[in-house]
């Protein structure tokens, strides 16, 4: 089906390639570094303990000569193989034992990928998901943020607590003890993490909405690298009011070593460079009031080292029609004409993830329809396979997540039905490695409606799963 743009987005785009990049952007540093960002899983994501050394494969963006792979914090022999491709030598000793590598990029200068992770999970693969009893917590709702906020290399999480937005720090076991109250006035509209000032420690930018200040659409935090935070800033949409809050992702998309913003809402997704203070400014807006948008991921889909957008909408604005659009990156804070990658009349998308689901280092990208989760293997060059999908629920009623729960190496489906208020079901299909699923494992569990997190919160080489309800959230741990 062709989508047809309105006059003002051809205007848009027209100008957007037309002006010189110096006229709407900031000049990016000389010799500066750009930030580097992690993108799906590495490769292996599992192996068993008491193995030798192996070369572990790290995908992403924004990766540079001189690059390191750091495992929970501790450098590792790197080469660098392109912009979006790093391989570290992972020691013995690092998998003598159950345990979780925490993954992370730092580029040369100091410049750490602070907006992403990876995690290997080192553990004999299972056959069987086993999960403990749930255990419950007043927040979680509609943010749910896992990192380590407080470099003791524990997983912590950062969530919504009514109106509030608060810090979790993990205690080693799979707990979440309070740790502190970070902004007020959360909207439910997402939020990101990152270094965006520079010091080493993580932040966050969270969606807000102020009393008596509408233009104001989202508060930053500076964190202080022990679970504390204080006040950054606002962003606000005075200039601009398309802009507005929605799915928030974090990265740097001009190259200049500086955390920048991309921000989604009905209408397409806004760019917010960072001065690097922890302060964003406004540059442009790809939008079109037709979009519908209802997801949207980055990452380098066609294997140029630079982030793209990847965008899922519903044009019509009903129960059916999906079209996924990508927007490559020009690596300046520009963005390539948009590509169709999917166009169905059919069906309505929600819920858009990327991973790799047939190993060959190519992002691949998913999507929930109202019964089933459809997969694109990705082919590299920004273009895609046609989706096949497998059915897991129905009407609506189901959230997933895509990560290896059995620790064998291959992505799963990991799928929350919540067929009412008092019958709900964890169905697990365990992927074969090549974008194929198997019979799914059905364990009774409590509904996940408002998502799922993924984590190994106690760090023993299974991953655990932490259930977004409107009450909160319940965290189910493997054995």
């Amino acid at each position: 089906m062709t989508f047809q743009k309105s006059t003002w987005f051809r205007l848009h785009r027209w100008i957007l390639q037309a002006l010189p990049i110096a006229a709407c952007l900031a000049a990016v540093a000389v010799g500066q570094n750009p930030v580097p960002q992690i993108v799906g899983p590495v490769k292996p994501s599992a192996v068993a303990p008491g193995g030798g050394g192996f070369a572990l494969a790290v995908y992403g963006a924004n990766f540079v000569p001189g690059a390191v792979v750091t495992w929970n914090g501790q450098p590792r022999r790197t080469t660098f193989v392109s912009a979006r491709e790093l391989h570290a030598h992972i020691l013995a000793a690092d998998i003598a034992k159950n345990t979780a590598g925490l993954i992370s990029v730092t580029n040369s200068g100091g410049i750490h990928s602070s907006a992403s992770w990876a995690q290997v999970e080192v553990h004999k693969p299972i056959t069987t998901v086993a999960l403990r009893p749930p255990q419950s917590y007043s927040f979680g709702g509609y943010l749910l943020l896992p990192a380590d906020f407080n470099h003791d290399g524990i997983l912590d999480l950062v969530g919504q607590y009514g109106d509030q937005v608060v810090f979790r720090p993990g205690n080693g076991t799979g707990g979440f003890p309070f740790g502190s109250v970070v902004g007020r006035y959360y909207d439910s509209s997402g939020g990101a993490f990152g270094d965006f000032n520079g010091d080493d420690n993580l932040d966050l930018v969270f969606a807000q909405s102020l009393p008596d200040h509408p233009e104001v659409w989202a508060s930053v935090a500076l964190g202080d690298g022990q679970g504390r935070f204080k006040f950054g800033g606002h962003l606000s949409n005075v200039n601009d009011p398309t802009v507005g809050a929605g799915f928030i992702q974090a990265g740097d998309f001009n190259g200049d070593g500086k955390l920048d913003l991309i921000v989604s809402d009905l209408q397409g997704f806004s760019l917010f460079l960072g001065r690097g203070d922890g302060a964003f400014y406004h540059v442009t807006n790809i939008a079109d009031s037709t979009y519908g948008v209802h997801g949207m991921c980055i990452g380098d889909f066609n294997q140029d080292g630079k982030l793209d957008v990847a965008l899922l909408a519903n044009p019509s604005g009903g129960s059916s029609g999906t079209y996924i659009y990508l927007f490559l990156g020009n690596g300046d804070g520009t963005f390539q004409p948009e590509q169709t990658v999917l166009s169905t009349s059919s069906i309505f998308g929600r819920y858009l993830q990327l991973s790799d689901f047939n190993g060959d280092g190519n992002l691949d990208l998913a999507f929930g329809t109202d019964s089933q989760i459809c997969v694109l293997l990705g082919n590299g060059d920004g273009t895609f396979q046609l989706p096949a999908c497998h059915t897991v629920g129905t009407q609506f009623q189901f959230t997933y997540a895509v990560s290896d729960i059995n620790s064998d190496g291959n992505p799963d489906l990991i799928v929350s039905n919540y067929y009412n208020f008092n019958n709900a079901e964890l169905d697990v299909y365990l992927g074969n490695g090549d974008g194929t699923f198997q019979f799914p494992q059905r364990i009774s569990a409590p509904e996940a409606e408002l998502g799922i997190v993924v984590g190994d919160f106690n760090a023993n080489g299974l991953l655990d799963l932490a259930f977004q309800t409107a009450q909160g959230m319940d965290v189910l741990r493997q054995w």
